[in-house]
């Protein structure tokens, strides 16, 4: 016997341990439905089912309910998959790092590879909470070509309080990046 797909999306919906309970769950919403074709696919569903003897009809239901619990975990896990693969690693220093305490820590950057260089290969991006000096040889490495600075914070001396935002590039709305004080 066929099913359409709305069919088993309701079989789906209402599926239950044994056909007469199925049955009954899906016999209890018809007298409420007021789309007449949503009422036609329920009263359609429920006709197929009654002609299918009781071993096969419960299986049915359970094969139709593990079917789509299974496409609905591996849509999940694809677009899981899927967003992790967007979303480049970011490797460097950690937020809870010792390196963002340390007393002569004054800039935390996100930056891009551009080319082969010290820092790493094109494409990656780190993180990174840096020195007055070692904010000037990032800049340095800006300057030839090796690695673009995605964003910049000014930090607090030896402290986790963020002053500024020191950016002067422009946002992705064309306007400068705003200032405030916040606890990291």
């Amino acid at each position: 016997m066929k099913f359409s797909k709305s069919e088993l999306d309701i079989i789906y919906q209402y599926a239950a341990p044994t056909k007469a309970e199925t049955l009954a769950g899906m016999k209890e919403i018809v007298p409420v439905i007021k789309d007449l074709l949503t009422k036609a696919i329920v009263e359609n569903a429920i006709r197929k089912l009654e002609k299918i003897p009781e071993p096969e009809c419960s299986q049915f239901v359970a094969a139709t309910k593990a079917r789509f619990l299974a496409e609905r975990d591996n849509s999940i896990r694809q677009r899981l998959a899927a967003a992790k693969a967007q979303e480049p690693i970011l490797q460097g220093h950690d937020l809870s790092g010792i390196e963002r305490f340390h007393p002569k820590t004054r800039h935390m950057i996100t930056l891009e590879v551009q080319k082969q260089c010290f820092v790493g290969f094109k494409g990656e991006r780190f993180r990174f909470f840096l020195s007055d000096e070692g904010y000037r040889n990032v800049k340095h490495s800006e300057q030839e070509g090796e690695i673009k600075i995605k964003s910049h914070a000014a930090l607090s001396p030896g402290s986790s309080i963020l002053t500024k935002s020191l950016d002067s590039r422009n946002g992705k709305n064309g306007r400068k990046t705003e200032s405030r004080k916040i606890s990291l």
